[in-house]
Order: structure tokens, then sequence, then C-alpha cells
């Protein structure tokens, strides 16, 4: 089986482009990288989560394929083509955001409703947390449970605790300005001074106003989250095996 590190040595080789290019355009892209912080990639044969999420977007790749080799390697990936390369070359993010404008316009064609946010996921953080990407990597069709909800949002699963309810590669479907109870499946979310979004997949037990009691399937155990740490629980109210 490959590294994440080969994986990112294939897919950028057969885009023809040097470390250096890639470690450009991911800069370009807002997230700082040298020549030399790809090199070590490719060798080393991992990185950090943030890293894995920038590098994804920069290769149009999907998060959960290029860290765990397993699924769709574009599911979820605003493919924006080559002008929209170009663009991104020459202005920062403006490229990465045409991209997601004309898969939002797109998806709201193919539905008649606004289109449904969509964030990439790579592991990292404490208990098994998932890091959520700044900005949307796609937009789908809106659910119609979602109708009405502006906030709502989805984002892939890229651990396995919940597994077999939620498995690597799902599309959650989430709901945040819904109150959550005793039973629910939640998405709990730690956001640091940085601006880093850091959320755990579990179902709630139990609340009080100092903690969240939850459970996970794999391995099974049932443990607390601090409120102080872990802010906010956003309902999930559905998934997809994949996007589409």
């Amino acid at each position: 089986m490959t590294t994440l590190g080969e994986r990112v040595k294939t897919e950028r080789k057969a885009k023809g482009w040097s470390q250096a290019e890639l470690a450009r355009r991911v800069t370009r892209a807002g997230y700082s990288i040298t020549q030399g912080g790809i090199a070590q990639i490719e060798r080393r044969g991992d990185t950090e989560p943030k890293s894995i999420v920038q590098l994804a977007q920069a290769l149009q790749l999907s998060v959960n394929w290029l860290q765990s080799n397993r699924g769709d390697k574009t599911v979820g990936v605003s493919l924006a083509g080559d002008d929209d390369d170009l663009s991104l070359a020459e202005g920062g993010k403006r490229g990465r955001r045409a991209g997601a404008a004309a898969a939002s316009a797109a998806a709201r064609a193919a539905s008649g409703r606004p289109p449904l946010q969509v964030f990439a996921s790579a592991q990292g953080g404490s208990e098994g947390a998932m890091l959520l990407s700044s900005e949307p990597v796609s937009w789908i069709p809106r659910d119609p449970r979602l109708e009405g909800i502006q906030e709502a949002y989805g984002c892939f699963v890229s651990g396995d605790s919940m597994e077999p309810a939620y498995e690597r590669g799902n599309l959650l479907l989430v709901n945040p300005s819904s109150d959550v109870s005793p039973g629910d499946d939640c998405v709990f979310l730690r956001e640091t001074a940085d601006g880093s979004r850091y959320v755990l997949i579990k179902r709630l037990v139990r609340r009080n106003e100092a903690s969240w009691t939850v459970k996970q399937y794999n391995p099974a155990k049932t443990y607390t989250l601090s409120r102080r740490e872990w802010q906010k629980a956003h309902l999930v109210i559905g998934k997809y095996n994949r996007a589409s």
C-alpha cells in the first residue's frame, strides 16, 4: 500500500509539476509550505492534518483518498479546470473561489434550492478529532431536510471511530441550528485561537452545563467532553455514502 507521500509524489508528477511548483500552488492558496516541505512529505510519507487538506485542494483530490487511499479520488472536489488553475497561480485564492462559485451555481441549478456547502476533513487533534477545511471544497444540491437552514453544511468522515454507523468517505448532513438531545448523533466542534476547527462525530448520551457525555463504536467506549473545550454540538440529520 502506498504512503500519503507516495500519493502526493505520483499525483504531482502526473500533473507535470515540480516540488517547487506544488509548493507554490499550495502557498498561493493561502497556506505556507516550501519545496523542502514537499520533499519531506514525499520522503517521510505523512504530514500534519492542515497540510493534507491544503495538498488535496492544490492537487484537486479528495482529502479522504489522499490521506487513506480509500474511496474515490475526487469525491467532494470542486474541479476547477485550467483557467481556474491560472487564476489561482496569479491571484491567490481567486481560482479556488471561482471553482467553488461555479460548483455552487451548478448545485442550485440542479435542485432549484440554495446549495449545501461541504467541508473536507483530515485526522488530527485530541480524541481522534478531524480538522475541517477553512473554506468549502464543494457545493452539492441541498437535501430537503435542510431547506431554509442557512448555516447547514456537509462534511466528510475521515476517521473510523463510529464505524459501522459512519465510515470513512461518508458525507454527513449537519444542522447546526437544531437543539440536540441524548440519543442524537452529533458533530462536536472545538474552535482554537488560530482559527482551526476540530470536530468529533459521536452519539450524545447526556449533557449538563459543564460537559457532554458521548459514546463511540470503534472501539466501543463512553467518555466525557468538556464544554469549555468542545463548545458546540451540531445535529447530524443523515449521511450520503458518496457525494453526488
